[in-house]
């Protein structure tokens, strides 16, 4: 379990830094005299740095020592941590958290990965409940001590603050880790895979993230990206079932009906997650007028609920599978978000805390019986694989929400004076929304495992 918590403290920091930046956003934009336009592009090019570096992170893991692979991370992640703090224009910044994303992906895969080869396929309920440690605390944390960063020092501070943190994540790795040595040495790279793989990511969240920019599908910067995405999700299907011992990312993964039924749940409920850990910050501080640093305390109280929960849900996916877990947790998330879609500036503060509990309860529900459930079953070698697809159905799903519902809130206020009347009712709609996409979830949750009632070792 040591192992793992150092592993933890790698995604985290990787984690903790993306929620913290995404608080300094308008303040970076005014510092260095940028605009939203572009500011938006060195928050997609982190993202396409840490979704593409996801897929061949696998690979690096499997044919070195992953003990050195996560190191490596490391060094990457604080080397992008150093420039982007240093930064005094946005090409600087765009390189350094270029930087960041390439050993952010490491790291995030390497957590996944390692993690699992450490519990031999057992007990990964239990597991995942630690693996979601980083998913607990970042976003809690990230815009609290952003804010205060911000607010006391500099935007400079939300790079620098990594320093200290990767620091300590060496020094343990170098001490503690195991090896961790290669099950695939030798293995050739496939880089026809990993193109294909980069073009169908890079292509669909580029077609997103132009279309939340001006909210226009059927403008050519949305269209040509997304068909080069798809064209090239056909292309890499052709080319895995031709080539099933070479390809990237093996086609043999979706035979296995709780991976598949897991991949296709983690893409829907970044509805769910991403959705709405975009939309609650905007709903907090506009409707509810409050400050960013007051916006983090009131999100303590979902961290909290995904702490009491997050134990229970480990244990119980672990005796029971993964199937009534998620169920129940869904249904919960749908009921818990009800709310939210009837709160106005004058609800109680004590209601909407309670209400923010329960959704965290459900969170910890959802997200770390999936993530066990992704590896039930798989042999050894399609470990890395699966981590794999996880982290991009759930980055291109988590883009693809939160593009969504940006459109939907833009759409309800169109071109009028967004009161906080107007801002109630477009959020109410986010939020209706994101209820249908969480009841949605529950048709693939079927296909998720069950277990006897007898807990595994």
């Amino acid at each position: 379990m040591k192992s793992a918590l150092i592993l933890v403290l790698g995604a985290f920091v990787a984690m903790l830094d993306t929620t913290m930046t995404n608080i300094g956003i308008n303040t970076i934009l005014n510092d260095l005299h940028s605009t939203v336009n572009t500011m938006q592009w060195v928050t997609t090019a982190y993202v396409l740095a840490l979704g593409l570096t996801v897929a061949f992170a696998g690979w690096l893991i499997d044919a070195f020592s992953g003990k050195k692979i996560q190191i490596f991370a490391l060094v990457i992640f604080l080397a992008g941590s150093i420039l982007s703090g240093a930064a005094n224009s946005i090409p600087i910044l765009l390189i350094g958290r270029i930087v960041q994303g390439i050993g952010g992906g490491i790291l995030m895969s390497a957590v996944s990965t390692l993690s699992v080869r450490l519990t031999g396929g057992q007990g990964l309920g239990k597991m995942m409940a630690v693996l979601g440690l980083p998913v607990l605390f970042a976003p809690v944390l990230g815009p609290t001590v952003g804010g205060f960063l911000i607010k006391y020092w500099s935007w400079h501070w939300l790079f620098y603050i990594n320093v200290p943190i990767i620091a300590v994540a060496l020094a343990m790795s170098l001490l503690f880790l195991p090896a961790f040595e290669p099950i695939s040495k030798g293995k050739p790279f496939d880089l026809t895979g990993f193109v294909l793989i980069s073009l169908i990511f890079s292509g669909i969240i580029i077609s997103i993230t132009n279309y939340s920019a001006d909210n226009l599908f059927e403008s050519w910067k949305v269209l040509l990206p997304a068909f080069v995405g798809l064209d090239s999700l056909i292309g890499y299907i052709i080319y895995a079932f031709k080539q099933p011992n070479k390809a990237l990312l093996s086609i043999k993964l979706f035979s296995h009906k709780t991976f598949s039924a897991s991949t296709i749940l983690l893409f829907i409920s970044g509805l769910m997650v991403n959705g709405m850990m975009f939309v609650l910050p905007l709903y907090l501080q506009n409707i509810q007028h409050l400050s960013v640093i007051e916006t983090g305390i009131y999100l303590i109280a979902q961290g909290a609920g995904m702490l009491v929960s997050r134990a229970l849900a480990g244990r119980l996916t672990d005796r029971y599978g993964a199937k009534w877990i998620v169920m129940s947790s869904l249904l919960i998330s749908a009921i818990a978000t009800v709310p939210f879609a009837f709160f106005t500036a004058k609800t109680s503060v004590w209601l909407i805390l309670a209400t923010l509990f329960f959704l965290g309860i459900s969170r910890s529900g959802v997200t770390i019986p999936i993530m066990a459930d992704s590896y039930t079953g798989l042999p050894q070698e399609l470990i890395s694989q699966a981590t794999v697809a996880t982290r991009m159905a759930q980055n291109i799903g988590g883009a693809l929400a939160t593009a969504f519902l940006a459109s939907v809130i833009q759409s309800q206020i169109g071109d009028s004076i967004p009161t906080t009347t107007l801002l109630n009712t477009a959020y109410s709609h986010a939020f209706v929304w994101t209820i249908i996409g969480t009841l949605i979830a529950v048709i693939p949750a079927f296909y998720l495992s069950v277990r006897s009632g007898k807990e595994q070792a």
